[in-house]
């Protein structure tokens, strides 16, 4: 089982809409490790995953545009936030030491 990091205590609220219904959607939540388990296994590539998570992780919230859908992710903690340099090292870390 591998070691647990930081992102599996950041807790996000994940609302997903489709394009057909952008005022509907389901929410959920999720940790970080979780979220990005999902991306990385979506294929998405390391760097456009940096591009979400760096400003969720700065601002507490995003909004992530995929083919067919939209997802708003918050942080439910939002005193969790990190300064760039923070984020960036916490992201490197996770990348680093995941399997992904």
């Amino acid at each position: 089982m591998p070691n647990p990091t930081p992102f599996d205590t950041i807790k996000l609220r994940q609302r997903k809409t489709g394009a057909e219904n952008p005022a509907g959607g389901n929410e959920d939540t999720v940790t970080l490790s979780e979220k990005l388990g999902e991306l990385f296994l979506a294929g998405h590539q390391r760097d456009d995953i940096y591009g979400v998570v760096i400003p969720l992780l700065m601002q507490g919230k995003v909004r992530v545009d995929f083919e067919g859908h939209s997802e708003r992710l918050e942080m439910e903690d939002q005193t969790r936030r990190l300064p760039r340099g923070d984020a960036v090292r916490s992201y490197e870390e996770y990348v680093a030491t995941a399997e992904v």
